[in-house]
């Protein structure tokens, strides 16, 4: 008989991962541990990361001293159960983040510290919550000054905060029906809404297990977010037509241009330079069905390509800062620095650059990111066709996140001169 996880072990759990983060920057969802964790312990974690300097700051605000690490981090769980969680009884959350905290071995003066705190913020969460509308929108919506201020150059006051409120809500998850599927959407008995203007896609209900999804494993589902179409509908390719996708993993681009390809996605090459997601890359093309595709590993600017044959389309999907998916990536936002954007421009530079020497005259190459940022995107372009004379840039799109209800993304199509 299966015991069923306690609340106590969820907190455990979160605290753990909350813990690795903090000493190691990996994202929770890459560790070994998330798949250990159940709907609430995984919410609790990201709403701790999402919404952490206003954590801080409430904690700062009725704490004397302000506590450190691993402390913090077991306040951060119990103060987000109160104040922003629903569904969770005040005396629970304080009780069973008081258990957690003791899994760190902390003295009982600690741990009584702990339970002080947190039965004042309950005492005091009418008042917490209205002094949270009077805070700098950095503490009030989460998010590093630095980004605000050049947000608020590119798009304005209001377009900023709209942003911010975007990233601060819990993320959705879409899924994609696949060429496997038959008849197109199956007739479920889940309530799955459809998106009319994107067709092919439905967001799934909360606390719907992917693996629920009938014949998931059968590849007939894949889990993506809407904007992930936009890249492969823009390289427009063809059966027949050779196509690169240079920065494939986990391949939910690569499905959608080996479908666009049909029969013939044996002219289909799926690189990525990183071992572990190519196999995570291999793994999914197997599972959609797409088992003639040619998966290998290559770095787009440290590998040699002359071996390889010139393309007719090539997609780069290039590494960026994150920051049209902040909602669903909510960790990506404490790690950005402004030398971190001019490094990441710089390689998404050398990436466009290297790779497009694969490209046969008149083909075309689409350079996508999932960052808003203008020298990962708009800047980058147009400093790219001012220094190759040889091409151009045929259409661009900037997607600006939650402005369809799904993340934001950049996608350019750039032609080479035949």
């Amino acid at each position: 008989m299966t015991t069923p996880r306690s609340q106590a072990s969820d907190r455990v759990l979160a605290l753990q991962q909350l813990l690795e983060w903090v000493n190691t920057g990996t994202p929770p969802s890459e560790t070994e541990s998330w798949q250990e964790g159940s709907a609430l312990s995984r919410e609790m974690v990201w709403t701790c990361i999402r919404h952490q300097t206003l954590l801080d700051a409430w904690i700062d605000h009725v704490s004397r001293t302000p506590p450190r690490h691993p402390v913090r981090a077991a306040l951060w769980i119990g103060v987000s159960q109160i104040l922003l969680l629903d569904g969770i009884a005040p005396h629970a959350a304080v009780h069973e983040t008081i258990e957690a905290a003791k899994s760190l071995d902390l003295p009982s003066s600690v741990t009584g510290f702990l339970n002080a705190l947190l039965r004042r913020i309950v005492r005091e969460k009418k008042e917490l919550l209205e002094w949270r509308e009077e805070q700098p929108l950095s503490d009030r919506l989460s998010h590093p000054t630095f980004l605000l201020n050049r947000w608020m150059q590119t798009f304005g006051e209001e377009e900023t905060e709209r942003l911010c409120l975007w990233n601060q809500q819990r993320s959705q998850t879409f899924a994609r029906y696949t060429h496997l599927s038959p008849s197109g959407l199956p007739d479920l008995e889940l309530e799955l809404e459809t998106l009319p203007d994107v067709p092919g896609f439905v967001r799934l209900p909360r606390g719907l297990r992917v693996n629920e999804l009938p014949d998931f494993q059968n590849g007939h589902w894949y889990i993506q977010d809407p904007s992930t179409r936009i890249a492969p509908t823009l390289l427009n390719v063809s059966p027949g037509e050779h196509v690169w996708d240079a920065c494939a993993a986990p391949g939910g681009k690569t499905a959608i241009l080996a479908e666009q390809m049909g029969d013939q996605a044996h002219h289909l090459l799926a690189s990525d330079p990183n071992p572990k997601r190519l196999r995570r890359l291999r793994e999914n093309l197997q599972r959609l069905g797409h088992n003639t595709v040619d998966i290998k590993q290559l770095d787009p600017v440290r590998s040699d390509l002359s071996a390889l044959p010139l393309f007719d389309a090539i997609l780069l999907d290039v590494p960026c800062s994150n920051t049209g998916v902040l909602q669903r990536r909510p960790d990506a936002k404490w790690g950005l620095k402004r030398k971190t954007l001019s490094h990441l421009a710089g390689l998404q530079y050398d990436i466009l650059k290297h790779a497009s020497h694969a490209c046969k005259p008149g083909g075309r190459v689409v350079y996508s990111t999932c960052s808003i940022e203008p020298e990962e995107t708009r800047d980058l372009i147009s400093r790219w066709c001012k220094q190759q004379p040889d091409w151009s840039c045929e259409e661009e799109t900037l997607l600006l996140p939650g402005k369809q209800n799904c993340d934001g993304c950049y996608a350019a199509r750039l032609v080479k001169q035949a």
